[in-house]
């Protein structure tokens, strides 16, 4: 089981009043999430260390909802930054999720070579899915030729929010975006499909860490945007542990709903049970009183 720390770093003005994103508030709260979950307290050797010399980096964004709920353009670019600054080069980086399309419209540039980072999706010409099939428990298909075959390792990037049929989006439904048929495992919360898909090998040998945008969060309404359940959260998740990084965000989102007098997720039968499945699975650490939860108000 990987180690269960999750890293929380706030600030009230990361997200400014017109919506847009200070960089250099947001460059703080990055290093100094690094900093916290390295055993170094220096995130320049804690990135070395994640990552080989030479490491084609992926950054698996989330872009389904659009501009308004999709993980925005400046976290990943400061992850890009970071990585860059301590010797694993942009041109190494590889900014990704399912289509061209939904990643254009985040903002961010289409480049298949260059200096970096580079950016594409599955879609693009010439890349498309792996002719193998995977399966594990419920789960079976064909998993991104960008995961499988153009990464040597994955940063996973997603945006938390509320989902109305899984409960929450977060670290382990983003690799919903890793294979062709997430149609298919929607039924029943998306349990234990979530779960099942977290599992395979090629995801796990490759997920290196994972960087949550919570600088908006929405609590309710999910996955499409509706600004009216969406709040500036101002903050980023960091850990190794995906389950325990969910289990993180689930009570952020529960937190904001009960703020907003509304039904727990549970109360809505919407609760996301695939994360204490994949605690099962042995996958990492779903209760919250077992995690190593560091947060930090800057």
């Amino acid at each position: 089981m990987a180690e269960s720390k999750v890293i929380q770093v706030r600030s009230s003005l990361a997200v400014t009043g017109d919506g847009s994103i200070d960089l250099d508030i947001l460059h703080q709260m990055m290093e100094t999430g690094f900093n916290m979950i390295s055993d170094s307290n220096d995130y320049g050797d804690y990135l070395q260390s994640m990552f080989k010399s030479g490491d084609v980096i992926g950054l698996k964004v989330n872009g389904l909802a659009g501009p308004g709920m999709s993980t925005r353009q400046e976290v990943v670019h400061t992850v890009s930054n970071l990585l860059n600054e301590v010797g694993r080069p942009r041109k190494k980086h590889l900014i990704w999720d399912r289509f061209d399309r939904e990643l254009s419209a985040l903002g961010f540039t289409i480049s298949s070579r260059g200096g970096g980072p580079l950016c594409f999706g599955t879609d693009h010409r010439g890349i498309g899915y792996a002719n193998s099939l995977v399966s594990w428990g419920k789960v079976g298909g064909l998993l991104s030729k960008v995961l499988v075959e153009y990464c040597d390792a994955v940063i996973n990037v997603p945006i938390l929010k509320d989902h109305g049929i899984a409960g929450i989006t977060c670290a382990m439904k983003n690799h919903f975006g890793s294979i062709h048929n997430p149609n298919k495992y929607h039924d029943n919360g998306c349990d234990p499909y979530i779960a099942d898909l977290n599992a395979l090998e090629q995801i796990r040998s490759k997920q290196r860490l994972i960087v949550v945008d919570a600088l908006k969060v929405q609590f309710h309404g999910g996955p499409a945007f509706h600004p009216q359940w969406a709040v500036n959260y101002g903050g980023i998740l960091i850990g190794t542990d995906p389950v325990a990084v969910d289990a993180v965000g689930y009570k952020i989102i529960e937190d904001l709903r009960k703020k907003a007098g509304l039904k727990t997720l549970n109360g809505t039968r919407r609760e996301p049970i695939y994360i204490k499945t994949a605690s099962r699975y042995g996958l990492g650490e779903a209760a919250l009183d077992k995690i190593d939860l560091l947060t930090l108000t800057i």
